[in-house]
C-alpha cells in the first residue's frame, strides 16, 4: 500500500516538473508618437502625435525568450496589425524589459518602461538601426480574463 503511495506522488511530482506556464500581459494605448530616422540630422524627429486606439499582447510561452508579439492599431481609420515571433529578451537596470521580434518580412524591438508606463516599438530596421519608432503610452488592461494570466499546462 505504501509503496503505491508513493509511486502515485512521485507521478504527480513529475508530472508537475514538467508544467508550462504561459504568460500573457495585454496593454490598451489612446496616443502614440510616430518618430522617423532623418540620417541628415542623426536623430528621429516626430512626424505625428496619433490620439487612436490601440492594444499590445505579450505572450510568453514557457521562458521570456519563446513567444509572440501582437500590436493592432487604428491608424486614420485603417487597422493596422503588427506581429512576430520573439527570440530574445533582455532587461536592464531601470527594470526595463526589452523583447526582440521578428516575422517574415520584419524584425523589431519592443520595450517596456513601467516607471513611464510607456511601451516603445522600433522597428523597419536597416544594417545599422531601426528606421521607425512608436512610442505608446498604456495602461495594463482591467478586464479580468484580459490581464495578467498564468495557465499551466501539463504536457
Amino acid at each position: 500500500m505504501k509503496t503505491k503511495i508513493l509511486f502515485l506522488l512521485f507521478c504527480l511530482f513529475s508530472l508537475n516538473a514538467q508544467s508550462q506556464i504561459d504568460i500573457q500581459k495585454r496593454f490598451q494605448s489612446d496616443s502614440r508618437k510616430y518618430y522617423i530616422w532623418n540620417s541628415d540630422h542623426d536623430k528621429y524627429e516626430l512626424q505625428e502625435t496619433e490620439y487612436e486606439n490601440s492594444v499590445i499582447d505579450i505572450r510568453e510561452i514557457g521562458s521570456k525568450t519563446n513567444g509572440y508579439i501582437i500590436i493592432s492599431m487604428i491608424d486614420n481609420g485603417q487597422s493596422r496589425l503588427h506581429h512576430g515571433s520573439i527570440y530574445n529578451y533582455s532587461k536592464d537596470s531601470d527594470n526595463e524589459g526589452s523583447w526582440s521580434i521578428q516575422s517574415k518580412f520584419i524584425r523589431a524591438k519592443l520595450t517596456y518602461n513601467p516607471k513611464d508606463n510607456t511601451i516603445t516599438y522600433l522597428y523597419d530596421a536597416d544594417s545599422k538601426r531601426y528606421r521607425k519608432l512608436m512610442i505608446f503610452n498604456v495602461a495594463p488592461d482591467d478586464l479580468p480574463n484580459a490581464s495578467l494570466k498564468a495557465i499551466v499546462k501539463s504536457d
